[in-house]
C-alpha cells in the first residue's frame, strides 16, 4: 500500500512495531534527509564545475572590450541625448535591427539579409537564438583560451597574496603541483585578463572582475533555454518584457536616446517601471561595458570559508618544500589558530597530499636543522683559495661594511627611486630572492623600485660571498 507516495507497512507486518504511525513518520523523515543530503553534495559541485568566473580572453576578445568605452563615449558626444544607445562596430545592434524588420515590419528574409550583409542561414540562426534565449542570444560569441582552471586560480592566488611576485614563481609552483599547459606567456596572459598587468591598478582589477561576472551570468542564462518569444506570432511576441529582461533594458536605452533633455528621463523610467537609482547603475555599466552591461547578474555563491590568500599560498609553499608536513604539523609550524579541516581543504583543493618529494621553490630546499653540526677537517695541503668557503661559514666573516650600513639605513630612511634597469632581471637574482626580500622586509614608506647604484652594490656584496674568488681585499 502507498499513501502520498510513501509505502505503508501492512498490519501483519506490525509484529514488532508498537506504533505504525511513528514508523510512517520516520520513513518520511529519512526520505527527506536523503534528498537534502544528495542536493547538498551534488548541486554545488555541478554549479562550480559548469559555471566558473575564471576565463582567459584571446587577443581579439580583449581588444573588443577595451574599445567599447571609447566607442560609447564617442556615440554620446555625437548624439543630442544625455543617454547613449548605438555605438560603432557592435554586432548586436545589427542583429537586433534585422529581427525587428523581419518580425515587426514583415520584411522578407532576402531583403533583410542583403541590407545587413549577412546570409539567410545566419538570419535563421539569429532567429532561433532569439526565440530560445531572447535578446541575450543576439550578443556576439566570444573566443576564450582553454587552459587548466587550477593553473588560472593559482596565478590569481599568487597575485592577490603578493602583487609584486614574478611570473617565474607561479611557473615553478604550477610545475611542482603538476598542472599541465603552464608557461610564462600563458601566466602573463592570465594576469592581464584579471587586471594584474603592468600598472597594477585597483580599478583594472575591479573592471575585469565585473566583466567576468557579466560573462559568467550570460553563459548561465544562455544554458537555460526557454521559450522567450513565439515564432508563430512574431508581431505580438517580439516585445516580451515579462521574460526577456535584457530586451526591456535595451528598449529603455533606445527610448531615452531619443530624448534631448534630462528632465524628460523620469517619465520614461516610470513608463518602463524602473527606478532612477537602478537606471543610473545600468547607465554606468553601459558606459563601461556597452550592451553587455545590461545583462542580469547572477548572484555568486560561495560554499567554502574565506581563507586569506597569503595564508593559502604560504601553506602551499611550505608543503612543497617539506612534504612531511601534515595538516596538524602545518598548524603547529605556522602557529595557526584554526581547525584542521580548514587546512585540509587547502590540501585537497590543490592536491598537496600527492606531493612526496621536496621541491625547490626559492632555490633552497626546506630541511630540519641538525642537532649537531659536523665540522669539516681542513686539509693542510689545501690552498688558501680553497679554504675560503669554510672560513666564511666558520668564522662568520663580515660581508661588506657598506652593505651593512645600507641594511641599517633602510629601517629609518627613504630610498631614492629610479629605474632599476637590467640588474633586477639578472638570472642569479631569482635564486637569491633579492627583489622579493626588499618588498617583504623593506620599509613601508619606501618606493617600489630600487636605484641602480644600491642594487649594484648589494649584488656585488652578495657575489663576494657566493663566489670567494671575487673577494677584493
Amino acid at each position: 500500500m502507498v499513501l502520498n507516495g510513501f509505502p505503508i507497512i501492512p498490519q501483519k507486518m506490525h509484529i514488532f512495531c508498537k506504533n505504525p504511525e511513528n514508523v510512517l513518520k520516520s520513513t518520511r523523515i529519512m526520505c527527506i534527509i536523503s534528498i537534502l543530503h544528495i542536493c547538498r553534495i551534488w548541486f554545488p559541485k555541478t554549479y562550480f564545475l559548469g559555471h566558473t568566473d575564471n576565463m582567459v580572453f584571446t587577443e581579439s576578445t580583449r581588444k573588443y572590450f577595451e574599445r567599447i568605452p571609447h566607442r560609447v563615449r564617442s556615440a554620446l558626444a555625437n548624439s543630442k541625448s544625455p543617454v547613449p544607445f548605438e555605438y560603432e562596430d557592435e554586432p548586436f545592434f545589427k542583429s537586433y535591427e534585422a529581427l525587428y524588420r523581419l518580425w515587426t515590419n514583415r520584411d522578407s528574409q532576402r531583403s533583410v539579409a542583403e541590407s545587413h550583409g549577412i546570409s539567410r542561414r545566419k538570419l535563421v540562426e539569429l532567429e532561433q537564438s532569439f526565440v530560445h534565449c531572447g535578446a541575450l542570444g543576439l550578443l556576439p560569441k566570444l573566443s576564450f583560451l582553454e587552459i587548466d582552471a587550477r593553473l588560472e586560480q593559482l596565478v590569481v592566488l599568487i597575485k592577490r597574496a603578493r602583487p609584486h611576485e614574478r611570473s617565474n614563481h607561479a611557473l615553478r609552483i604550477s610545475e611542482a603541483l603538476g598542472f599541465p599547459g603552464g608557461d610564462l606567456e600563458i601566466i602573463r596572459l592570465v594576469q592581464r585578463c584579471h587586471g594584474y598587468g603592468h600598472r597594477m591598478k585597483e580599478k583594472d582589477i575591479r573592471y575585469f572582475e565585473e566583466l567576468q561576472h557579466i560573462l559568467n551570468s550570460a553563459a548561465r542564462q544562455r544554458a537555460k533555454k526557454k521559450a522567450m518569444h513565439d515564432a508563430e506570432s512574431r508581431t505580438k511576441s517580439f516585445l516580451n518584457f515579462n521574460r526577456d529582461h535584457l530586451q526591456q533594458r535595451i528598449e529603455l536605452m533606445k527610448a531615452l536616446s531619443q530624448i534631448p533633455k534630462k528632465r524628460q528621463v523620469r517619465p520614461v523610467l516610470t513608463r518602463f517601471g524602473i527606478s532612477p537609482n537602478r537606471f543610473y547603475v545600468l547607465k554606468n555599466r553601459y558606459m563601461v561595458y556597452g550592451v553587455w552591461g545590461l545583462v542580469d547578474l547572477v548572484q555568486q555563491g560561495r560554499t567554502r570559508e574565506k581563507i586569506s590568500a597569503e595564508l593559502e599560498l604560504q601553506i602551499i609553499e611550505q608543503r612543497l618544500m617539506d612534504p612531511s608536513l601534515s595538516a596538524p604539523k602545518m598548524i603547529k609550524k605556522l602557529n595557526l589558530k584554526c581547525s584542521t579541516a580548514n587546512v585540509q581543504k587547502i590540501y585537497k583543493r590543490w592536491g598537496l597530499a600527492k606531493i612526496k618529494s621536496p621541491v625547490s621553490i626559492r632555490g633552497v630546499l626546506s630541511a630540519p636543522v641538525p642537532e649537531k653540526v659536523e665540522r669539516k677537517d681542513t686539509d693542510p695541503s689545501q690552498s688558501v683559495k680553497s679554504r675560503i668557503p669554510d672560513l666564511i661559514e666558520q668564522a662568520r666573516l663580515k660581508v661588506n661594511p657598506s652593505f651593512a650600513r645600507f641594511a641599517k639605513a633602510l629601517f629609518h630612511r627613504k630610498v631614492s627611486i629610479s629605474n632599476p634597469g637590467a640588474i633586477i632581471a639578472a638570472p642569479f637574482l631569482d635564486q637569491l630572492g633579492v627583489v622579493e626580500a626588499l618588498h617583504t622586509y623593506g620599509p613601508e614608506n619606501s618606493g617600489q623600485r630600487i636605484s641602480q647604484t644600491i642594487s649594484l652594490s648589494m649584488c656585488c656584496a652578495l657575489l663576494r660571498v657566493s663566489q670567494p674568488s671575487m673577494i677584493i681585499p
